[in-house]
C-alpha cells in the first residue's frame, strides 16, 4: 500500500463521504493531514495486529479522543466498509474473499476497542467543554496570552494540554498547555503563538467574550512529587506553558525542591512571562530564573545562547530531575546537553503526547 501513497486515503474518504454523507461535516475542510493521521494510526494497528490487548488502550485513546468530533458508534461501520473497499482497489489479484473476511474481522475488534473507550469516557465526562474568552493580551506581536473560563469543572493535571477549536476552523483542533493549576473558577490560560491557521487566529482575531471549544485534557508532562530530586525546569518559547503550571503545582508543595527554571526565546520579546517569573523567584527562595537569548545580544536582560547551551554552563546537575518543553529543535538539542551532563532518560521528562496525538484527531 505505501506505494500508492495518498491515493489510498483518498480513495477511502471518497468512498466514506460518498456512502455517508453526512459524515462529512465531522472532518476539516482541509483533509491532507486526516489522511496522514489515518494511515499513521492504522499502521500502528496492524503492527500490532496480533496483540490486541496490546494495543487496547491505544484504542481506548483513539475512540476517547473521537467524541469531541461527534463520532458515534454507527459511525464506525461506515468507516470500516470504506476501509476494506479501499483495501480491495488497490490490492489488485491478491485480494480474495478469505482476505476480505480478515480486513472484516481485524477492523470489527480495532472500531470494537474504540467505541469501548468512547463509552466508558461518555459515563464520565462530556465530549467537549464550551469556554469563553475572559482576557486577551497581546505580550509580543505573535504571542498571546489567554483566559478562558469554562461551562463546567475542568479536571486536568498541570502539564497537561487540551485541545481547542474555534468556530472559524470547525473540526481542527490544535493543542495548548494550560499555564496554571486548576482552579475553582474553572479558568485556564493558555499561552498561544501565531503559526498554523488556529494559532494565528487566536493571537490576532479572536476577542473576549468570543468562544471555543475545548477537549478533555491530554500528555504526560506533569510532576512526580515523589522522587526526592530537585528540579531542572527548561522552556523555549510557549513551551513555558506547562512548565509554569508546574512550577505553580511545586509552589503548592509542603517542603518545595530547589528549582532551576531556565527560560529560553531568540529575541527580547520572545521572553514574554519574564517578569512573572522574576516576582515568583524574588518570593520563594527556593526558585531561581535564568533567561537565555540565542538571536540577540541583551546582556542587561539576558544570557547569551540557546537555553541547551545556557543550562550547559550553569554547573553540574547532579540530583536534578529535568522537565523540558518548546519546539522540537530546541528539545532535541537540550535533551542531547543534558545527556552530555550525566542525565539518564528516566531523568528527563517530555511532552510525548503531541506524537501520539496526530493519528488519534481523526479517524
Amino acid at each position: 500500500m505505501a506505494k500508492y501513497g495518498d491515493a489510498v486515503p483518498l480513495y477511502l474518504f471518497s468512498d466514506l463521504f460518498l456512502r455517508a454523507p453526512e459524515l462529512r461535516q465531522l472532518f476539516p475542510l482541509t483533509m491532507s493531514n486526516q489522511r496522514a493521521r489515518l494511515m499513521t494510526a492504522l499502521g500502528h494497528a496492524v503492527e500490532h495486529a496480533g496483540d490486541l490487548p496490546e494495543i487496547t488502550p491505544y484504542l481506548h485513546r483513539l475512540g476517547r479522543s473521537h467524541r469531541k468530533y461527534g463520532a458515534e458508534p454507527e459511525h464506525y461501520a461506515h468507516w470500516s466498509v470504506s476501509f476494506v473497499a479501499a483495501m480491495r482497489r488497490f490490492s489488485g489479484p491478491m485480494w480474495d474473499a478469505e482476505l476480505e473476511r480478515e480486513w472484516q474481522a481485524f477492523l470489527g475488534e480495532i472500531t470494537q476497542g474504540m467505541i469501548e473507550g468512547a463509552g466508558q469516557d461518555a459515563a464520565t465526562r462530556p465530549p467537549f467543554w464550551t469556554a469563553e474568552v475572559v482576557s486577551h493580551e497581546r505580550r509580543a506581536v505573535d504571542i498571546a496570552v489567554l483566559r478562558l473560563m469554562l461551562d463546567r469543572p475542568y479536571p486536568y493535571v498541570p502539564g497537561q494540554s487540551a485541545p481547542v477549536e474555534m468556530a472559524r476552523w470547525p473540526n481542527t483542533w490544535r493543542y495548548y498547555s494550560m499555564a496554571n493549576l486548576p482552579r475553582q473558577d474553572n479558568t485556564i490560560d493558555l499561552h498561544v503563538k501565531a503559526g498554523g491557521a488556529v494559532s494565528r487566529a487566536l493571537v490576532t482575531e479572536i476577542q473576549e467574550g468570543d468562544t471555543i471549544k475545548v477537549g478533555a485534557p491530554v500528555g504526560t508532562l506533569t510532576l512526580n512529587p515523589v522522587t526526592g530530586r530537585n528540579l531542572l525546569l527548561i522552556a523555549g518559547g510557549t513551551g513555558l506553558a506547562p512548565i509554569k503550571a508546574i512550577l505553580e503545582h511545586v509552589t503548592r508543595l509542603p517542603v518545595p525542591p530547589w528549582v532551576s527554571l531556565f527560560y529560553g526565546a531568540r529575541e527580547p520579546e520572545g521572553l514574554y512571562d519574564l517578569a512573572v517569573l522574576r516576582s515568583w523567584a524574588a518570593r520563594h527562595s527556593w526558585l531561581t530564573v535564568t533567561p537565555a537569548l540565542s538571536d540577540v545580544c541583551d546582556a542587561d536582560m539576558a544570557p547569551s545562547g540557546t537555553v541547551g547551551e545556557v543550562v550547559g554552563r550553569y554547573g553540574r546537575w547532579e540530583g536534578y530531575e529535568a522537565y523540558v518543553c518548546g519546539p522540537p529543535a530546541m528539545v532535541d538539542d537540550v535533551v542531547g546537553i543534558l545527556r552530555g551532563n550525566g542525565f539518564t532518560d528516566n531523568r528527563i521528562h517530555l511532552e510525548h503526547f503531541a506524537s501520539a496525538a496526530d493519528p488519534l484527531q481523526r479517524f
